[in-house]
């Protein structure tokens, strides 16, 4: 039994047995007062007067057992910490928003391995790219078949109409075609801004519609041509003089400038501020998807080429519809990629934070 209480406003201690007087003092004899009761008030054993406490039971708030008031606890006894289940977030810090780089080991959050864009090794990174896939091969597939595959059928047909031995149909054909190649390279610049605008909305768990998209992509589509210009040429520059800076350029830009331009909505000199402190794995993981991407079209263009043959207007169109995995694939390399840099430059981007960058004016 728990020792109770001393008499309220006696200032003296209790004793230990729940039969004695309330005010102190020493206990009766035994027997001289029967049933535990005792003169004046008759409190029946352990109760005593005014709010009349049950044994182990006190005034005020009621603090049964080994429960304390104002959160104390006895020495050496401290409340258990808070458990965090896996994708919880401790309260302190909202999803998206995380403590400063290296508060954890190894510089990145335990539970930054649930972000569906941030890649926490290579594997992983892998596995965020075929997420990419998983989750958007349905829109990015829209996006493609309302897009680009309209130039596509336009450059074939120029093709196969140059390959003709009339002069007047060939040149005009070649008029075509040259129309059509422009056509293609504008809306493939629109396919590609509204495949980032899906890829983000989706992989933070947002409805993406075709309005939004379309409208977010025209508005980066000058930007993204004037940028991806220059870089082009800086590239071409670098292959002519060196080589190496040439393939050194085409590391940083293939890396980060979409992201660059679509998220941030920054120029060029940013892509090598994210990209120069972790080149070596981003050349590794790019690396890797270029060979992958090299053996794909391996195959499918020799299944092409035994179907319907090697040339024409036929085996053309088939290469590019099958070249539609590679392009939905290279835009989760880029977003994932770019993701997973700026998370490195600094652990509050995630996905949520990236989805709500692609919502700011323009």
């Amino acid at each position: 039994m728990s020792t109770p209480p001393p008499y309220p406003g006696s200032g003296e201690q209790p004793r230990p047995d729940a039969g004695g007087p309330p005010h102190g003092g020493p206990s009766p004899d035994p027997g001289q007062y029967p049933g535990g009761q005792y003169p004046g008030g008759q409190y029946p054993g352990g109760q005593y007067p005014g709010n009349q406490y049950p044994g182990g039971q006190y005034p005020g708030n009621q603090y049964p057992g080994n429960q304390y008031p104002g959160n104390q606890y006895p020495p050496g006894q401290y409340p258990p910490p808070p458990q965090y289940p896996a994708g919880q977030y401790p309260p302190q810090y909202p999803p998206g928003q995380y403590p400063p780089q290296g508060a954890y080991p190894g510089g990145q959050p335990a539970y930054a391995a649930a972000d569906p864009l941030v890649a926490m090794s290579f594997s992983d990174w892998w596995a965020k790219v075929i997420g990419v896939l998983t989750r958007s091969w349905q829109p990015l597939l829209f996006i493609q078949l309302a897009t680009v595959v309209p130039g596509m059928i336009i450059v074939a047909v120029g093709t196969a109409a140059a390959g003709t031995e009339s002069t007047a149909v060939s040149v005009g054909a070649a008029v075509v075609g040259l129309l059509g190649a422009v056509v293609l390279f504008v809306v493939a610049l629109l396919a590609q801004g509204a495949s980032v605008y899906v890829v983000g909305k989706q992989a933070s768990g947002q409805e993406v519609g075709a309005g939004p998209a379309l409208t977010f992509a025209a508005g980066r589509a000058l930007p993204l041509l004037g940028w991806g210009l220059l870089a082009g040429l800086l590239v071409a520059v670098g292959l002519i003089l060196l080589i190496i800076p040439g393939l050194y350029l085409i590391v940083v830009f293939a890396a980060s400038l979409t992201g660059v331009i679509m998220f941030e909505r920054a120029g060029i000199g940013r892509t090598f501020a994210l990209v120069n402190p972790a080149f070596g794995q981003t050349l590794g993981r790019l690396l890797t998807f270029m060979l992958a991407a090299i053996v794909y079209s391996a195959i499918a263009g020799a299944i092409v080429s035994a179907l319907v043959g090697p040339t024409g207007f036929v085996s053309d169109l088939l290469r590019n519809i099958l070249s539609l995995p590679v392009t939905f694939a290279s835009v989760g390399v880029a977003v994932v990629t770019y993701a997973t840099l700026r998370n490195r430059e600094n652990p509050a981007i995630t996905t949520p934070a990236l989805a709500a960058e692609l919502d700011r004016m323009f």
